[in-house]
């Protein structure tokens, strides 16, 4: 056993920065020590990770007052590969053990292994593949997050949903998107009538790929008035889209009321959300700021094991070319997920 011990590697390949700015070519690829678990923890060896937008924002300094705790930093928090080894009071897991995880705020998923907390871990399927997997917790629990947030039930089927009064029709904006592709297909397991904003080449992808009822060119007129083809008003928005000025909401609004919960809220749409807040408006916003949840974590993963949300995954780079998936996750026009492989072909 000792020998075996003594086999087992002591460094790894990692992606770092180690100042704010610098996008893509800020990102190094060092050998540093493979992290121990602290108390609460599991190290695993590293399958797969997806990048999202708030990966390269905290490379920008969006929230240097909390993120990074310290350069040099490993960034991206979505993880799913194999646990090898279990930090102190651990418990549900052992070594072997397939699973996905969420990272949060340590990160650390661009190296070939990671540390990650047990509470925002669970069991990945064999029906589940690493980089499926990998994909799930920050987009698929915000679009989770943001339907709920709404007043979208999911533990009752859509006809008890819609006589305790929930949403009926909704809009899901970037619908093509990393969050917005699961919301689509959330919004339809809930049994909703669900417009979709994209891009033209992505319209059929939306419609015929993902379940919409509706899709929009947003580059068009109507699109860019969030117009229902069919005359629908919404009585729920999740918007994953930059922002856009409160005026085009409130009209596409049902008149009887309704919520857009904005993924992307600047300064404006916060002190919006208050003001609809103390004004009681029936017309309202709320930012939405993610809150992992386990439990939400186990659902997702099962509603993929059970083959009812799919992920699209936009383009897969080994860790060798982890610049090329950083710029590609900030041009903003990726199809879904875009994920780095740790055993990826080079």
């Amino acid at each position: 056993m000792a020998a075996a011990a003594d086999a087992a590697p002591k460094t790894m390949r990692a992606v770092q920065y180690d100042k704010y700015g610098g996008g893509p070519e800020g990102l190094k690829h060092v050998e540093v020590p493979i992290p121990a678990p602290k108390e609460g923890e599991l190290l695993i060896k590293m399958e797969a990770a997806s990048i999202n937008p708030i990966d390269w924002k905290i490379q920008k300094g969006m929230l240097r007052l909390f993120l990074p705790k310290k350069f040099p930093f490993i960034p991206v928090g979505d993880l799913s590969g194999e646990v090898v080894e279990l930090g102190g009071g651990v418990s549900g897991f052992k070594p072997g053990d397939k699973v996905v995880s969420m990272s949060f705020p340590n990160c650390g998923g661009l190296a070939e292994y990671a540390v990650a907390p047990a509470s925002l871990t669970v069991a990945r399927p064999p029906e589940v593949s690493a980089a499926d997997g990998a994909s799930l917790p920050a987009a698929a629990g915000s679009a989770l997050q943001q339907l709920k947030a709404a007043g979208v039930r999911f533990d009752a089927d859509a006809d008890a949903a819609a006589a305790a009064g929930g949403p009926k029709n909704v809009l899901v904006t970037a619908a093509s998107g990393g969050v917005g592709h699961y919301a689509v297909q959330l919004a339809k397991l809930a049994g909703l009538h669900v417009t979709a904003t994209c891009g033209a080449r992505n319209l059929a992808f939306v419609r015929d790929g993902l379940g919409a009822d509706e899709a929009l060119d947003y580059r068009t007129p109507d699109g860019a008035a969030l117009r229902s083809p069919s005359g629908r008003r919404y009585d729920a928005v999740a918007h994953c889209a930059p922002p856009a000025p409160w005026p085009v909401f409130r009209d596409a609004l049902a008149d009887a009321g309704g919520v857009v919960v904005d993924l992307t809220p600047g300064v404006a749409a916060t002190v919006r959300s208050f003001l609809h807040r103390v004004t009681f408006s029936k017309k309202r916003l709320v930012p939405l700021i993610l809150m992992p949840k386990k439990e939400e974590m186990e659902w997702l993963v099962d509603m993929a094991k059970q083959g009812k949300l799919k992920t699209t995954i936009d383009s897969k780079y080994p860790l060798s070319r982890a610049q090329e998936a950083w710029a590609k996750s900030m041009e903003g026009h990726a199809t879904g997920k875009i994920v780095v492989e740790m055993g990826g072909t080079e």
